[in-house]
């Protein structure tokens, strides 16, 4: 399977296929993550594709959606060099909370609570490791930018969404890998642009996961805010994506203006944040409701801000009902 001569291409098409559809379940997932030599030759057949400028054959999204199957859940359901460097750090936030006895934090352990090193990678990852690896991330981000088929766009975002959307290390460390080493917040923010709802809503959950991450908040504010901000303004509720982007959305803008209020001012326009308010009435969205009612709730928080949202709403005392 490891070089298009072995097998003939319309077998391996219909072979991943196949794997593809399997993969989505519970027990084909589990299954596949441990037998030898799957992964290896799933992922070096997309790396290949990649490098001889083969993008769109037509068995790289099949490869690249089982890849992607293979990484849901992947910190919980399958021990790795993270598990145990969540362990220590769980550890250590307990003792320095047993320190004080008045804390006036919670003891609900956040992902940016602590502070410690990525673990060194696998020269040669085989199997599970082979999901999380810096050369598995570059394939991806590669695709992103290569790729014309929103399928395997959807697919990439997804494993990389998958990647960063526990609260442990892991999600931490690969948040900074997409971000920090392999500079791939431009390709991810261009899918936003889509016109393929599926492809816009995965891009904007992995925004929103990485955003939870102050480490990266100087570095992604100034490359997604333009992006985000449009969709907040521009985005309409006629696709059956249209809650999931928009809750996304404002959770990125929340997280990224928050760290840097001043940064926000010119996102803050008359079109996204009629939107946004509008988006808080909306009964038929309430989880982007709510993620609009805590992105105004934030904003207002912050005297330097509270003069453009009251410029910017005068027309209308909706803001100012919302936030009561």
């Amino acid at each position: 399977m490891e070089t298009r001569e072995i097998v003939d291409p319309e077998v391996f098409f219909n072979a991943t296929g196949c794997l593809r559809n399997l993969s989505s379940a519970d027990a084909g997932r589990h299954t596949m993550r441990n037998y030898p030599g799957l992964i290896d030759s799933v992922m070096t057949y997309t790396q290949n594709c990649v490098a001889a400028s083969r993008p769109d054959d037509k068995s790289v999204e099949n490869c690249i959606c089982i890849l992607h199957n293979l990484s849901y859940r992947l910190d919980a359901e399958v021990p790795n060099k993270y598990t145990q460097l969540n362990h220590v750090a769980r550890n250590a936030y307990v003792d320095k909370t047993l320190t004080g006895c008045f804390n006036n934090r919670s003891g609900k352990l956040e992902n940016d609570e602590y502070v410690l090193p990525i673990p060194d990678e696998d020269y040669k990852p085989r199997g599970p490791s082979w999901l999380y690896h810096s050369d598995a991330i570059r394939t991806y981000l590669n695709l992103m930018d290569q790729s014309k088929k929103d399928a395997t766009l959807e697919a990439c975002a997804g494993a990389l969404q998958n990647l960063t959307a526990s609260r442990g290390l892991m999600s931490n460390a690969m948040s900074q890998l997409i971000g920090l080493k392999e500079k791939g917040l431009p390709r991810i923010a261009r899918l936003l642009q889509s016109s393929n709802s599926e492809v816009v809503r995965s891009g904007a959950s992995l925004l929103s996961n990485m955003s939870r991450h102050p480490i990266l908040h100087k570095t992604m504010a100034p490359q997604v805010l333009p992006d985000v901000s449009r969709l907040l303004a521009f985005q309409s509720g006629n696709n059956s994506n249209f809650g999931d982007i928009m809750s996304s959305a404002c959770y990125t803008m929340r997280n990224l203006i928050m760290s840097n209020p001043q940064m926000a001012k010119p996102y803050l326009t008359s079109s996204m944040l009629n939107n946004v308010v509008n988006l808080c009435r909306n009964g038929s969205c309430p989880k982007a409701a709510e993620a609009a009612r805590l992105l105004l709730g934030d904003l207002w928080s912050h005297r330097e801000l509270q003069g453009i949202l009251k410029q910017v709403r005068k027309p209308s005392a909706g803001l100012f009902l919302i936030l009561r």
